[in-house]
């Protein structure tokens, strides 16, 4: 690919070599380190290709060979940029072309609007309030922010959960997810959200149900983040149209299930105390085996007779069943207990094996608390708190990013007033 761009660079002759002696000339052209390929060979003549800046070097050679070289076709940057020269407008509407073609693309030309939901917002509002954050057809794709937009859409616009714009070239598609409205359940119970852990709230996407909280806000354990409630107007919702003014609020229609994701960031402080010292077991290298033949609950000790004559020591058991016959197993096997000797040796272990003991410790932990879609956001700290009588006091801290939603069924008792605006 380099090779035939630089040869398009420099430029190209398709040359034609009649007379003399042809093959001179080649060997001439190799001693000179001429470069000639798609050579054709017939038997007066021969073609070849070369570059430019080389083909002023063959006169001598074709002189030396009495051979004739003529021009057959040119090729490459040179003769196109001088037959461009002779055409001034053609250069000209080529530029203009290419420069039409990055004006245009880097315009936005349709912006859609795609809307989930029962269908009460009309699409006008969502272009207009749209416009205001600058996405219009027209815009400059580089003045428009989608996350930006997306943002003052879900501010402007109440009725919507969730928002967000997608650029596809020059086409932008705003997708959003209108909140439903229902009639109120006959049901007298219905499932909030609460929080199962403690942490700040970093996002909320409601899906069904009111938010009791935003961004930033600092739940506890136990605190409501989404009521199973929707508002709406009495006699159906209108489409929501900017300038017109929205009638009031009268009743307060609830869902059977509040729907959302919340999700915050939650600190976790763990205590762990580790013994300074302790005990290492060593085999010594002898060992001790007996052979024990269990038959019809009663053990036969076939080798090994005697206590073991080891103080320490550390016992390891196979057992081998004789094979069975379809359902019935014979009421006998063999087990061999092999005794390996141990030393015992007390041994000090440094304060960084035991850091990293602590910090493993707190990862399992993490691992059965996180879900699939919860992560780690800082990396986990571990401090030594106390260091006497003997042991180790190491505090490991790390914050993870995770669901803190859960349902919790509470009474539909409420009085619709409390929730009207």
């Amino acid at each position: 690919m380099l090779r035939r761009l630089i040869r398009h660079l420099l430029g190209t002759l398709r040359i034609e070599v009649t007379g003399g002696a042809i093959e001179r000339f080649l060997n001439l052209c190799l001693e000179a380190d001429i470069q000639l390929w798609d050579v054709r060979r017939w038997p007066e003549r021969l073609q070849a290709t070369l570059l430019v800046p080389h083909f002023f070097r063959l006169r001598p050679i074709a002189r030396a060979s009495r051979c004739r070289v003529r021009i057959r076709e040119r090729r490459g940057l040179p003769f196109l940029s001088r037959r461009l020269r002779r055409r001034p407008f053609l250069l000209a509407g080529a530029a203009g072309a290419l420069a039409t073609l990055i004006w245009a693309g880097s315009h936005f030309w349709v912006v859609d609007v795609r809307i989930k939901g029962p269908g009460h917002l009309d699409p006008r509002a969502i272009l207009a309030v749209a416009a205001e954050a600058g996405l219009r057809r027209g815009a400059w794709k580089t003045q428009v922010d989608p996350d930006e937009v997306a943002r003052h859409l879900r501010q402007k616009i109440d009725e919507l959960s969730w928002a967000v714009v997608r650029v596809r070239g020059t086409r932008a598609v705003i997708e959003v997810v209108e909140k439903g409205a229902v009639n109120p359940p006959d049901q007298a119970v219905c499932v909030h959200l609460v929080a199962r852990k403690a942490g700040v709230v970093e996002h909320v996407i409601p899906f069904q149900g009111e938010p009791l909280v935003k961004k930033g806000d600092v739940v506890q354990a136990g605190d409501m983040l989404v009521e199973c409630a929707l508002r709406y107007w009495a006699g159906g919702r209108p489409a929501v149209i900017p300038g017109m003014p929205l009638p009031p609020r009268e009743e307060v229609a609830r869902t059977l299930i509040a729907q959302a994701t919340v999700r915050a960031r939650v600190a976790y402080r763990q205590y762990y105390e580790f013994p300074v010292t302790e005990t290492v077991k060593e085999p010594t290298g002898r060992r001790y085996t007996q052979w024990v033949l269990n038959w019809n609950g009663r053990s036969i000790l076939l080798t090994g007779r005697g206590p073991v004559p080891y103080t320490d020591y550390e016992v390891s058991t196979r057992t081998f069943p004789p094979g069975g016959w379809r359902n019935w197993n014979p009421p006998v096997e063999l087990v061999i207990r092999e005794v390996a000797e141990v030393s015992t040796r007390t041994v000090t272990v440094p304060v960084e094996e035991l850091t990293e003991r602590a910090r493993t410790a707190m990862e399992r932990r993490l691992a059965w608390l996180l879900g699939p879609g919860d992560r780690i956001v800082t990396p986990l700290r571990a401090e030594v708190v106390q260091q006497e009588g003997g042991y180790v006091g190491i505090l490991v801290t790390v914050e993870t990013l995770e669901e803190v939603s859960a349902p919790l069924e509470g009474p539909m008792e409420q009085q619709a007033g409390d929730r009207v605006g």
